[in-house]
This record gives structure tokens, sequence and C-alpha cells, in this order.
């Protein structure tokens, strides 16, 4: 963003490693990598959150460290002066705003959702955006005590829960969160997502029965030994059906999420330098900056 400096005495210069020895440019440490990568540190963990949930929230603090110290660097030094300026601050902060954390973000995401539709090769043919939403809305189905409630009535409870799933996904254009529209749902077919919202049901309703009155076959498989062990930590009866059945629809997702993340990698890692060349040159080179040049902002 800011223009090169030529003509420097590399060697009078205590930071010579500001300066480029082939052309005698400025070169900021900070605007170049690999130090540059710490301000990517919230997109890969954007990228991971199919895999590592929450914990990618953290990759958000070397992030906005970065980006907290580039802004203050810019506002204190006009390259290797010392001139605090209020209008290099807003720049580089517009610049670390859209170039280091909104685009970026956007790129991943739509990476993951461009992967997602891998999901349709699939027996299932749905994307994996569809098949995550449905898993989540099985696990506030369970968390909510719904399969206890509909215990013996397993019509009404694959009505219900295939209605809420039609709910959520909101084919019926009544109501659009944003949330759903950045997932792009709508490519998908509503038959289709539909038949594998039944065959989940169908699947938690039989698991839910295999604990309840096991067979010597289920008392051999993994998900038994998970309820065991639920009912040793302390669970009640209901509560360690409720984990297992949990923990069954998290593992359906470990593959999909795998691909996701994936896809928000390659578009992270193919977006990130047009990002930085559209934010800087056309962005604000062209319109922010002299908009902000020509604010009658004093130089401390």
């Amino acid at each position: 963003m800011l223009q090169p400096v030529r003509g420097y005495n590399i060697a009078n210069k205590a930071d010579n490693h500001t300066i480029d020895k082939r052309t005698g440019e400025y070169k900021d440490p900070l605007m170049n990598w690999p130090l540059r990568g710490a301000a990517f540190s919230n997109e890969a963990g954007e990228a991971l959150r199919p895999l590592i949930g929450g914990f990618a929230n953290l990759t958000w603090i070397p992030a906005l460290m970065y980006i907290g110290a580039d802004v203050y660097d810019k506002y204190k030094n006009n390259q290797t002066e010392y001139s605090p300026d209020s209008r290099r601050f807003l720049k580089q902060a517009i610049f670390q705003g859209l170039a280091s954390i909104c685009l970026p973000v956007v790129a991943v995401k739509i990476g993951q959702n461009a992967f997602s539709q891998f999901g349709k090769f699939s027996e299932d043919k749905i994307s994996l955006n569809a098949k995550e939403h449905i898993s989540k809305t099985a696990e506030q189905f369970i968390a909510n005590g719904k399969m206890r409630a509909f215990d013996g009535k397993d019509s009404e409870c694959r009505q219900e829960f295939l209605s809420q799933v039609y709910d959520s996904l909101d084919f019926n254009d009544k109501k659009h969160s944003f949330k759903n529209k950045f997932k792009v749902f709508r490519l998908d077919n509503k038959e289709q997502v539909g038949n594998y919202a039944l065959k989940t049901i169908d699947d938690l309703i039989q698991m839910r029965k295999d604990l309840l009155n096991p067979s010597a076959e289920v008392k051999a498989g993994k998900w038994y030994s998970k309820y065991i062990k639920y009912l040793k930590l302390g669970q009640t009866e209901n509560v360690a059906v409720k984990s297992v059945l949990i923990d069954l629809q998290k593992s359906k997702l470990l593959k999909g999420n795998f691909i996701k993340t994936i896809g928000g990698f390659i578009a992270l890692g193919l977006a990130i330098k047009p990002i930085d060349h559209f934010v800087e040159n056309v962005l604000i080179g062209k319109y922010v900056g002299p908009t902000i040049d020509n604010l009658n902002i004093k130089k401390k």
C-alpha cells in the first residue's frame, strides 16, 4: 500500500532487513511472507471448523494480534521513519479488515460449499451440507427428548422429524435465514433430502431399541460398549442412550467434514494473493485511499 522508497544507503540503516538489497526499495516485514501468513490463522481455523468445531475460535487470536500490530505500525511509522498519521492507520485498518478477515473467510466458505456438492456422488445424492444439517437437526431432536417422547410411536416420530428437517431447510420459501442461504441448500432435491432424513431417523429408532433391548450381536458392538461406558460414568439409562445416539450422528459427519475442510483450504490458497492485490491496488488504491487522503485529518 505504501510507495517504495528508493535511494537508501543500506549500510547506514539499522533495520537493513526492511530494504531489498537488490532494488533498494522498502520491504515491509509485516506484509511479506512468512509473517504475513499470521493474518490467515483464523481462515485456517475456519477451514478446519468442520473437523475441530469451536476450537476454530482460538485461531482468531494470532490473526487479530498480527492485524493489531500491523495497523499500529502503519499508524506510527512511514516506512522507516517515525511519523504518526491517522490516514495511514485508517487505510491499513480497512485493508486488513477486507484482505485478512472478510474476503478470505468468504473464500473459505465458498470452497467448503463447492466441495459439499461432492456428496451428491454418493448413494444418497445430496450435498454434504444437507447431510450435516440433517445430522445437526437429529442431534437437537435427540437432546430435546423427542426419541423418548415418541417411544413406541415410530410413524409419528418419523413424521415429526421429517417436518423439522423440512422446516429448517425451508424448501417452501416461507423464511430465509442467511446461514441457510449461504449453504445453498436449494441445490438439493427435496425428495432426496427427505429420504436421507427418514433413513437417519429410522437408524436412530432402531439403535435406541437395540440399546434398551440388546441382542447378543448388539452387545458385542461398539455402540453398546459406549452405552455401558456412559452408564458407568453415572449417566441414567435415558441420558446414556441420548449420548450414544448423538455420538452416532457425529460419526457420520467425519468423512464429509474432511472433504469440506480440503475445499476450504484450496479456496483459501487460491484466493489469498488475488484478494491482497484487489484490496490494495483497486479498492484502497483507486477508491478508498484517495477519499481518505482528502479527509481533514491532521498528522499527530
